[in-house]
């Protein structure tokens, strides 16, 4: 299974930053401001599209090959 940490940053006066894990290619943690992203099974595909469409960026910071728990 591989392992993404990524940052989501949305620039502006309300602009936050926030974390989402996926396994797979699927959202699987999310922080509360775009927790929608876990509840929507957002795949790595739709997440970097949907924060195209807002402007905001997406880094991965770690990515790891491991054993599913």
């Amino acid at each position: 299974m591989i392992e993404i940490l990524a940052q989501i940053h949305a620039p502006g006066r309300k602009g936050f930053t926030a974390g989402i894990v996926l396994w797979d290619g699927e959202v699987v943690e999310a922080a509360p401001i775009v927790g929608y992203m876990k509840r929507g099974k957002f795949t790595r595909w739709r997440v970097r599209e949907y924060c195209q469409q807002r402007g905001w960026t997406v880094n991965i910071v770690h990515q790891l090959e491991r054993e599913r728990p």
